[in-house]
């Protein structure tokens, strides 16, 4: 009987043909198998996902359940090839946590961006010049209590001596009478804690003690430059 072993094929026609067949059909096998992969792969990735996005400055240290409360994301479906690692689509993964860092408009939100609520978790949302300072009680009229919550901008105005002006804008409130700390389960303290650059903060403890305070609430979104002013002045009442 002939010797058919794969060397004695390549030496005859037949044998030839039979090997090249048999390749041919292993490649085109192959190739089926690729481009099934890689339709699958294309599919995937295309398939859409839904996550949380950024709707404006979300600040370092704002709490999830701010974020939440004042509505500060938008819930977007995108493809599965652009959704970043860890990124978060229920915002119920928000309730006790607060911002690791300062989170920008239209950025995905996702599990690296935010760290665990701690004890004692205020200084984390310092950096460089930025201090915390206490306020005097205030009541509700002068701190738009409970309205204005830990998370969101004020512009703080003092009046003095008979005179009203603006002592500070777009001033980042880190507790509210009725919240803790962001990203602290201590005690709520029952005063506001603002944040200011250590420039001003003499000048807040001063208005704090000789004179009174009022917060203003300024909006969650393309809140306008607020203008300086000083009242009463000569045409506090639109005469001279």
């Amino acid at each position: 009987m002939e010797n058919l072993a794969p060397s004695r094929l390549l030496k005859t026609r037949q044998g030839t043909i039979v090997v090249g067949v048999a390749a041919a059909v292993l490649a085109a096998i192959l190739l089926l198998v690729y481009l099934s992969h890689y339709r699958n792969s294309v599919k995937g990735s295309t398939e859409p996902v839904t996550v949380l996005v950024a709707k404006r400055l979300i600040p370092k240290g704002t709490p999830g359940s701010s974020i939440a409360a004042q509505n500060l994301f938008a819930v977007t479906s995108i493809s599965k090839g652009q959704v970043k690692l860890g990124a978060i689509s229920d915002p119920a993964v928000l309730q006790g946590r607060v911002a690791a860092a300062d989170i920008y408009p239209s950025q995905q939100l996702t599990s690296a961006d935010f760290t665990v609520r701690s004890v004692g978790a205020l200084a984390v949302q310092l950096t460089g010049a930025w201090r915390a300072i206490g306020l005097p009680s205030l009541d509700a009229a002068h701190g738009l209590s409970p309205d204005i919550q830990a998370g969101d901008h004020v512009d703080v105005y003092a009046q003095l001596q008979g005179r009203l002006g603006l002592l500070l804008s777009n001033v980042l409130v880190l507790v509210s009478p009725t919240q803790a700390a962001a990203g602290s389960s201590a005690p709520v303290s029952g005063n506001y804690i603002l944040r200011v650059p250590s420039s001003k903060a003499a000048r807040f403890a001063y208005a704090g003690d000789f004179g009174k305070i009022w917060l203003v609430l300024r909006p969650a979104n393309k809140a306008r430059q607020t203008t300086p002013v000083l009242e009463p002045n000569a045409n506090f009442f639109g005469g001279r």
